[in-house]
């Protein structure tokens, strides 16, 4: 019995012996596969960890790009779309109490470790297993420059793994030197300022070589949270309390300015960083005493971002400029160069001059007072030809609201209001009768409104579309929109009833209003250097604020009207060949039956010089010299004249035939009147008109001189592009033809500076929706446009208005300039008096018809035959007719004769002024028998008085005879 109980006490102790043995087995096994998967992981984690070159930080790092002025002085640093401003400075420009400010609270152990700190890395592992794998802290100064470098911000075990292998990868290939300096250059300091060089000059104005411990320290007490610790934060000015913030600034954010609130926040921060620094030693009792004593909030000091006073078209233009030149020179797409731009510390030199564009714009903030004077004696809208219906709400011409009265459509709080007789509810869903309501795509679409300012200026407030999905409407045939119950209970506060019912309510919450609103009429002008295409100053429109708006100066299209003539058909033809002399006729031709076109002036002239027809400006007489050069000959030169670009037609001003074979630009209407399908630029026209200022030579407008790199090697230089159209002989006719234009033209006139050459042309469209004066003297070119943005609404005055706030302008730009009475005549210009119907030399006959005028030639080209176009023929003084022996009184009668006939059928019924016609019969009112009775009558030489006795004195004169 006792054999069995030994027995079974051997049995368990096997059993339980086996159970431990196959418990230890199976915990090897599962460590054992444990580290095997977990090394796995790692290995895999490691394997997708990116590449990487930690010798290209430094160069790597975006840096800001600066802009300078003509002179050399820096105008602004490039600001990109994610407000950041980065200057890279090398270590040894930075004090060593900033480098230990940021040890000293970040990684005390950065000198002594590999770039891990193991103790940290293994507290937050911790951490992330009790939180189910969220991280936290223990970041190295190596780690957290891989991690803004190479890595996502995301907070999970795969990020902390990459970046402590990168980590380590960092230190074996880079000095703890060249691992701070990256650092320091890298770090976020809020604001928008990369670096501690760009945070220096943000908070304090000034270099990073001279901050001092205290500034030092809070720049290093920053990097935990930047929200947090930033020394300053941005508000608003609405938001603004004077007694309970202290401003210490402001800032222009992406063209809105804010106010810079001190934040009490970074100083409690930093009292932290400077114990930490005690502790650790790196500054003394006395230094941590006065750091503590010195005022951060008063010592804040916010740099500029930008250092001039001008409006933002000049700079806007500036970068365009630049990226369109880095894209050409690198074979980069357009976004691409504009990255290059934003990130790589470019040094870009233009030939803005600032004393030019602050004059400029002085003018355009007195546009109102300059064009009429007193704006409280004018009429509202100031210059705006305008139709309103009986609500006020302006229309066009067929009636179609253009812009809706404010007061008819939005509430004090922009909230738009529709009449109750304009909506109701159906089924729970929302049906809209209103004219402004439209819907399109995935967008509700409200109609915009104006308002009257204090200068009596119109205003237009643009109002943004309202989200609304496509499939949550639809749309009736009467254009009622109706929106679905269900996406009015998805957003209930976006439609309310209210006043019991007698109207809805949109709410602006779910659009953007415009409330600063576009002035009208806008207005752009640009002054060039014609000698070397640099220019020197524009804007772009009136009171307008904020960055990258539309700079109508370079960017907005408009129809030039008669201000394209020079360019487009009469320098051409003298480049071809013809002369100021030349002849064309100002006569309509037929467009469906009817006369075509129509001059400014009434009637029509007929034969005119082309000095002459562009004088008064004959519409159809330009017509008719663009008949004689012929389509293909402008639209060469409107090329050679940078208006055409066949490497990009698509953004030329040009629409060709090849284009759009149906609408496009060749045409009489377009290169001779400026009805053009796209319009052009007031910076177009007026490098356009440079080329005839400039003695035949057109020369590209830039911006734009030089491009430096961040090193300062040059990138780009001069990028000028050439093209001599002409000699400088026949340039110098079309200027002094230019020249006439304003010394004796109606509406050029008043652009006429005193004591200075000025040459140039007015342009007006049919409907005086646009206005130009484009011109130029012995110094520069400059091209003025006036204008509604909406070019349906148009102008009560035309193009004279325009020359007369040229001239304004001119004056104001020239006033230290010496005066040049006239345009340098070049050698071998001759003159001519000439027959201004023939074109040929003047003759007695051509004077006594009052048809001679004095004419310059290029030599060579001046006529050589006399006029043989006037015919004599003697007339009767009482019938007009042909003259006979028997008419008693006759005259000569002397008239110029067309060279072919004119029928007015062929001309829509029209003849001009100077056809003539001499009489074709002879008279029949004086025959031999009235001949008689008038010779032998009582009166006549032949009485001979029969009865009279007192004869003798009679025959003795008879016999004087």
């Amino acid at each position: 019995m006792s054999d069995n109980r030994y027995s079974t006490s051997i049995s368990i102790f096997d059993i339980i012996f086996k159970l431990i043995k196959v418990t230890i087995l199976t915990l090897v096994i599962i460590i054992v596969l444990g580290v095997m998967i977990v090394g796995g992981m790692v290995a895999s984690v490691l394997d997708e960890s990116p590449e990487i070159d930690p010798t290209t930080m430094i160069s790597s790092l975006s840096q800001t790009s600066t802009i300078y002025d003509s002179q050399g002085n820096l105008l602004e640093k490039v600001q990109n779309p994610n407000y950041e401003y980065r200057t890279i400075v090398t270590l040894d420009k930075m004090p060593s109490h900033l480098i230990d400010a940021f040890i000293s609270i970040e990684d005390e152990r950065f000198l002594t470790h590999p770039g891990v700190d193991v103790l940290g890395i293994g507290a937050s592992i911790m951490h992330a297993a009790r939180s189910g794998g969220s991280m936290r802290g223990a970041s190295t100064i190596t780690q957290q420059l891989v991690r803004n470098m190479y890595l996502t911000p995301d907070r999970s075990l795969v990020r902390k793994l990459n970046e402590a292998y990168l980590s380590l990868q960092v230190e074996e290939q880079l000095s703890k030197s060249q691992i701070l300096e990256a650092y320091l250059n890298k770090i976020y300091l809020g604001q928008g300022a990369y670096g501690v060089q760009e945070a220096a000059q943000t908070y304090f104005n000034k270099d990073v070589e001279n901050l001092t411990i205290a500034e030092s320290a809070l720049f290093a007490g920053i990097v935990k949270s930047t929200s947090t610790y930033q020394p300053f934060m941005r508000i608003e000015p609405g938001k603004y309390n004077s007694e309970e913030m202290h401003l210490v600034g402001t800032a222009d954010v992406l063209g809105q300015t804010m106010y810079l609130i001190y934040n009490p926040e970074s100083v409690n921060r930093q009292k932290i960083v400077l114990s930490q620094m005690k502790k650790l030693e790196k500054i003394t009792e006395e230094q941590y005493q006065q750091a503590l004593k010195e005022d951060i909030m008063t010592a804040l000091t916010p740099g500029e971002k930008i250092y001039h006073s001008m409006t933002s078209y000049p700079v806007d233009f500036i970068q365009k400029q630049a990226t369109d030149l880095l894209a050409e020179h690198y074979g980069l797409s357009y976004i691409d160069a504009q990255k290059k731009l934003f990130n790589e510390g470019l040094k870009i030199y233009s030939t803005i001059d600032q004393n030019l564009q602050g004059q400029l714009e002085e003018m355009y903030e007195n546009f109102t007072e300059i064009m009429v004077g007193d704006p409280s004696k004018i009429r509202a809208p100031f210059l705006i030809d305008w139709s309103r219906d009986k609500s006020e709400n302006v229309i066009d011409s067929r009636g179609n609201v253009l812009f809706y009265k404010a007061n008819n459509l939005v509430d004090e709080n922009y909230n738009v209001l529709l009449p109750a007789s304009n909506f109701e509810f159906v089924n729970g869903d929302l049906i809209l009768r209103y004219n402004p309501i439209t819907a399109n795509g995935d967008y509700l679409h409200i109609g915009d409104v104006y308002t009257i300012n204090s200068q009596n200026n119109m205003v237009t407030h643009e109002i943004g579309p309202v989200l609304l999905p496509s499939n949550q409407y639809t749309k009736g045939e009467n254009g009622e929109i109706r929106i679905s119950s269900d996406f009015l209970a998805e957003h209930p506060d976006l439609f309310t009833v209210i006043n019991e019912g007698a109207a809805l309510r949109i709410s602006s919450d779910y659009f953007t209003f415009q409330k600063n609103g576009i002035v009208q009429p806008q207005s752009a002008t640009v002054v060039m250097d014609y000698k070397t295409g640099e220019v020197k100053a524009l804007v772009g429109g009136r009171d307008v604020e904020g960055n990258r708006i539309l700079n109508r100066a370079t960017d907005s299209r408009r129809q030039p009207g008669s201000a394209i003539k020079p360019v487009s058909v009469y320098y051409p033809a003298l480049a071809e060949g013809k002369t100021a002399g030349s002849i064309t006729d100002d006569v309509p031709g037929t467009v469906a039956n009817k006369p075509w076109p129509k001059n400014a002036y009434k009637g029509y002239r007929g034969l005119l010089t082309y000095r002459m027809s562009l004088d008064v400006s004959s519409n159809a007489g330009t017509v008719n010299v663009l008949n004689q050069i012929g389509i293909d000959t402008s639209m060469k030169y409107l090329e050679k004249l940078g208006i055409i670009h066949p490497d990009d037609p698509e953004n030329d001003s040009i629409v060709t035939s090849r284009e759009n074979a149906k609408v496009n630009d060749e045409n009489s209407a377009a290169l001779a009147l400026g009805g053009m399908t796209k319009g052009l630029t007031p910076l177009e026209l007026t490098a356009a008109f440079g080329a005839i200022a400039n003695d035949g030579t057109y020369i590209s407008p830039k911006v734009v001189t030089k491009i430096l790199d961040s090193h300062g090697n040059i990138i780009i230089d001069d990028s000028t592009k050439k093209e001599v159209i002409t000699d400088n002989k026949t340039a110098y006719i079309m200027k002094d033809m230019l020249k006439t234009v304003v010394d004796n033209g109606y509406t050029a006139k008043p652009a006429k500076l005193n004591g200075m050459a000025t040459a140039g042309k007015t342009g007006t469209t049919n409907d005086e929706a646009d206005i130009w004066f484009v011109g130029f003297t012995p110094y520069y070119v400059m091209g003025t446009w006036i204008g509604h943005d909406t070019p349906a609404i148009t102008l009560q005055r035309g193009s004279l208005a325009a020359a007369e706030f040229w001239n304004d302008i001119a004056t104001k730009i020239h006033e230290d300039l010496e005066p040049i009475a006239e345009f340098e005549e070049p050698e071998g210009i001759v003159s001519e008096y000439i027959s201004f119907k023939s074109g040929k030399l003047s003759t007695k006959s051509v004077s006594g018809a009052g048809h001679s005028t004095s004419e310059i030639f290029v030599d060579g080209t001046q006529p050589t035959e006399y006029d043989d176009s006037y015919k004599s023929v003697s007339v009767c003084s009482t019938t007009g007719r042909l003259a006979t022996k028997y008419c008693p009184s006759t005259s000569y009668k002397s008239a110029f004769m067309r060279s072919e006939p004119y029928d007015p059928k062929d001309h829509g019924g029209f003849t001009p002024d100077d056809v003539n016609y001499l009489p074709g019969s002879y008279c029949t009112a004086h025959t031999q028998e009235t001949h008689d009775e008038w010779y032998y009558g009582p009166y006549g030489p032949g009485f001979s008085g029969g009865s009279n006795d007192n004869d003798s004195s009679g025959s003795s004169n008879s016999n004087n005879d």
